[in-house]
């Protein structure tokens, strides 16, 4: 393990996109210089997408903040301009509606020195308040959630609302923006982040997960809905299709394989009928059809 001088650790950039949600970017931002971490030892980049609700004058009253405005919606676009803008030897990443613990830098910064090797470090993210969410429809892939467990470990993919890569990989590596999108503001398309994630241990990199580095997630009320779980599943298959079309080069196969995990996911509700469990069946039924059908084509 590689040792960190405590009083001066490494400058880090930490990036929050945001997008007309300024009384959630106020608690964000709040937290993030509440940080237990030397206040001349990182930046805060806010890259916004064109808000009218005062985010702009909201991040005025913080002198430390480096705002830019990004004109092409979507948030691997709005990653990038951050990478791009970042001075730090490393690049965090939380979201606009989420609150970091007061030793998530640290435990962010501490994870890449276990390791030269390591080039992405996360943590889990939470619900902030748990107790809102009705049990039923408690689907950590729909609301945001992450949990790997309380050991520290090596892992394949990072949740992006949580984590943090050295400054160097964005000089060959970006965000595909072609995944992750929108289109008149609304998610369409989502797995940038899993490509980024994915292409970078492919290429011999790895990926850390501590469990110190927490965040706390703010699920606004509209999003505790099976309306909204339903619509996000079917946005799911619909990135997930266009990732398996960048990977395998087939639509064949991605017809093929989403066949698969349908008929596994089938069988696998016979014994655990959750809403989970429903989640994903449409899912891989939203990625079976718009891969057969080729909708990710006449849609984008």
């Amino acid at each position: 393990m590689q040792s960190v001088d405590m009083d001066q650790p490494p400058f880090v950039s930490i990036v929050v996109c945001t997008y007309n949600r300024k009384k959630l970017l106020k608690d964000c931002l709040i937290s993030i210089f509440s940080a237990e971490y030397p206040k001349s030892r990182y930046e805060v980049i806010i890259v916004d997408g064109g808000s009218n609700d005062g985010t702009k004058e909201l991040c005025g009253d913080f002198p430390e903040i480096r705002f830019v405005t990004e004109s092409k919606l979507g948030l691997a676009y709005a990653r990038n301009k951050g990478a791009q803008l970042a001075r730090g030897s490393i690049v965090a990443y939380t979201d606009d509606d989420c609150i970091v613990d007061k030793q998530w830098l640290w435990s962010l910064v501490l994870g890449f020195h276990t390791s030269e090797a390591i080039m992405g470090v996360g943590g889990p993210v939470y619900p902030l308040h748990p107790e809102t969410i009705p049990k039923k429809i408690l689907v950590k892939a729909a609301l945001g959630l992450y949990d790997e467990g309380q050991v520290a470990k090596p892992i394949q993919d990072i949740i992006t609302s949580n984590s943090a890569f050295k400054t160097e990989i964005f000089r060959f590596m970006r965000f595909d923006e072609s995944l992750g999108v929108t289109r008149r503001g609304k998610l369409i398309l989502s797995g940038e982040d899993t490509d980024f994630c994915q292409t970078l241990v492919a290429s011999g990199h790895r990926l850390l997960y501590t469990p110190y580095a927490k965040v706390y997630h703010q699920i606004c009320h509209e999003r505790i809905r099976v309306q909204y779980i339903v619509r996000r599943a079917m946005h799911t298959g619909f990135g997930r299709t266009r990732l398996f079309l960048k990977k395998k080069h087939s639509r064949i196969w991605a017809v093929r394989y989403s066949l698969g995990q349908l008929v596994q996911c089938s069988l696998r509700m016979l014994s655990n009928n959750s809403f989970t469990s429903c989640y994903n069946l449409i899912v891989h039924m939203s990625t079976l059809v718009i891969s057969t059908t080729g909708l990710d084509i006449i849609l984008l």
